[in-house]
C-alpha cells in the first residue's frame, strides 16, 4: 500500500522555515502569517508522528529528524525546479543566481572579469545587484553577497575574500608633485561618508596626525571617489587590493607609504542552508581566486616600504558522499 504524501503546503512552509531558521522570514516568502507558517508546519509533524523544529525563546532549531527530512524535501524541490525549467523551456535546465554586491567591490573585482566565471558555468543566469545596503536574506530574492564588516552576521555562513589596506591614490601628474607625506597639505583629500573615514588613522600613521590639507571633499561612495581621484579632483585612499585593476592600467598612481590596514574586509555571505550548493560554491572560489590575482598584480604597484594585506586560504572542498565647511558631492 502506498504511504500518503505529506500536504505540499505544509512541506513549502517547513523548507522555507528550515532554509531561513525563522517562521517570520518563511511567512515573508510564502506571503502568509508566521501563524499560518506555524500551523502547517504543526500539520507536517502530526502527519510525519515526531517534531521537526525545536522551538526556543527566540529562535528555532531543527530537530535530527528534522535535518533528516529537511535534505530530503530540499533534494526533492530543486529535482522538481530543475525538471519543471526543462520542460517548461525545452532546453537543458537553466539556473538563477542573485548576488548582492558592494558597487566598489563589483567595480573593480567583478564586473571586468565576469565573462571568465560565466564562461566556467554554462547553463547560469547571474543577477547582480550594486547596492550599499545589507540585503535581507530573510525577505530579499537574494542567494548570496559579498559585505563589507567583520564577518558576523548571524544566520548567514560568511568566508572572508580579503583584507584591506589603504594608502593614497591620485592622477600619475598630482602624484608626481608628492614625494613625501607632507606634501598633501598642498592638495584637496578626498572623503567618503558612507563608511568609517580612514584619512585620520592613515595620516596619524605617517606622522601628520596635524595635516591640514587645501581643501576637503566629502562624497557618498568609495566608487565616486576613486573616479574622483582619477578625473583629477585630488588624493583618495584607494583599497589594497581592489586598487590593482586601476594602478596596473595607470589611470591612478599610490604615491605614498604607508600601506595600512583597515579594520574591516570583504566577505562572501549566504544562508547557511545554502552553503554547499554548488553554484555557490563555484562564485565563492571564483571570487578568492580572482582576489588572489589582485594580490599579485598589487605587489610590484604598492608603496615600497609595505607589503600589500594577505589574503585567506580557499576552504577545503568536503568529500561529498555519493577651509569653510567641507564640500560634499551627492549621488546620482
Amino acid at each position: 500500500m502506498q504511504t500518503r504524501l505529506p500536504p505540499l503546503p505544509a512541506l513549502e512552509a517547513f523548507d522555507a522555515a528550515a532554509r531561513h531558521m525563522s517562521f517570520k522570514a518563511a511567512a515573508a516568502e510564502l506571503h502568509l502569517t508566521p501563524s499560518a507558517v506555524s500551523h502547517r508546519i504543526r500539520q507536517l509533524e502530526r502527519h510525519l508522528g515526531q517534531p521537526l523544529f525545536r522551538r526556543l525563546n527566540r529562535e528555532i532549531r531543527l530537530t535530527p529528524a528534522g535535518e533528516d527530512f529537511f535534505a530530503t524535501v530540499r533534494k526533492s524541490f530543486d529535482a522538481l525546479s530543475r525538471a519543471a525549467q526543462r520542460i517548461g523551456r525545452g532546453s537543458r535546465p537553466r539556473e538563477e543566481l542573485h548576488v548582492s554586491m558592494v558597487p566598489y567591490f563589483a567595480a573593480a573585482c567583478v564586473i571586468p572579469h565576469l565573462s571568465d566565471f560565466l564562461n566556467s558555468q554554462p547553463g547560469l543566469r547571474l543577477y547582480v545587484e550594486n547596492s550599499t545596503r545589507n540585503a535581507d536574506f530573510a525577505r530579499d530574492a537574494v542567494d548570496a553577497g559579498v559585505r563589507f564588516g567583520d564577518g558576523r552576521w548571524p544566520g548567514l555562513a560568511a568566508v572572508k575574500l580579503t583584507d584591506l589596506a589603504v594608502a593614497p591614490v591620485c592622477r600619475p601628474d598630482i602624484a608626481a608633485l608628492l614625494r613625501r607625506p607632507a606634501d598633501l597639505a598642498g592638495q584637496t583629500l578626498i572623503h567618503v561618508t558612507s563608511f568609517a573615514d580612514p584619512w585620520p588613522r592613515w595620516l596619524e600613521a605617517a606622522g601628520l596626525a596635524g595635516l591640514k590639507p587645501k581643501r576637503e571633499v566629502w562624497v557618498d561612495s568609495l566608487t565616486q571617489s576613486i573616479d574622483a581621484a582619477e578625473a583629477g579632483l585630488g588624493v583618495a585612499l584607494g583599497a589594497a587590493p581592489l586598487a590593482a585593476g586601476k594602478l596596473a592600467e595607470g589611470r591612478l598612481a599610490m604615491p605614498l607609504a604607508p600601506l595600512v590596514p583597515i579594520a574591516h574586509g570583504f566577505w562572501f555571505v549566504c544562508r547557511r542552508a545554502d552553503a554547499g550548493r554548488p553554484r555557490l560554491v563555484a562564485l565563492r572560489d571564483w571570487l578568492l581566486g580572482r582576489l588572489a590575482r589582485a594580490r599579485a598584480e598589487m605587489a610590484p604597484l604598492a608603496p615600497a616600504d609595505a607589503p600589500p594585506p594577505a589574503l585567506p586560504v580557499p576552504p577545503p572542498r568536503r568529500r561529498q558522499r555519493g577651509g569653510g565647511g567641507p564640500l560634499r558631492r551627492k549621488s546620482a
